[in-house]
């Protein structure tokens, strides 16, 4: 039986509302094997080696494509991090990069959703808000510092 193949179409985008500046920022893979994973990627898939920095004792890398600036994995070493639920390996979270990172903020609590965490990451030069969703699925909102 032959599939008939059917390219996606996308409804009239959503410019208005408190969420219509969020564009995917990275998505994040916590790793045992921090610097195995990288270069799994590197040889592999050709992905490029962007920044490489440390938040307490944990290794932090943002990788990308051979030839697209659009797309960062973030690549996270397993070093606990103090009142954080306990490390695995895998999925750890999606970022989504917003122009505002307080009116964000003001949006998601005036619609009951909880803010877990935010602070700064001057090592990237962005502040970042995380959530959950109601799977516990962690999602994190960032905007660049002003310097």
């Amino acid at each position: 039986m032959e599939t008939q193949s059917t390219p996606l179409t996308f409804p009239n985008k959503n410019t208005e509302g408190p969420f219509s500046d969020i564009k995917v920022g990275h998505i994040a893979i916590r790793t045992a094997d921090y610097k195995g994973l990288i270069a799994w990627y590197q040889e592999k898939l050709s992905f490029r080696l962007i920044r490489e920095w440390t938040a307490g004792d944990m290794q932090l890398a943002f990788i990308a494509p051979a030839n697209d600036n659009d797309v960062i994995i973030e690549i996270l070493g397993t070093q606990q991090i103090p009142d954080a639920e306990p490390i695995k390996t895998g999925y750890d979270h999606i970022c989504f990069n917003v122009g505002n990172l307080e009116h964000t903020i003001q949006a998601l609590t005036a619609s009951g959703i909880e803010i877990v965490r935010c602070f700064p990451v001057p090592a990237i030069g962005k502040k970042v808000a995380f959530i959950a969703d109601p799977e516990g699925n962690r999602i994190e909102f960032c905007e660049d510092l002003i310097l």
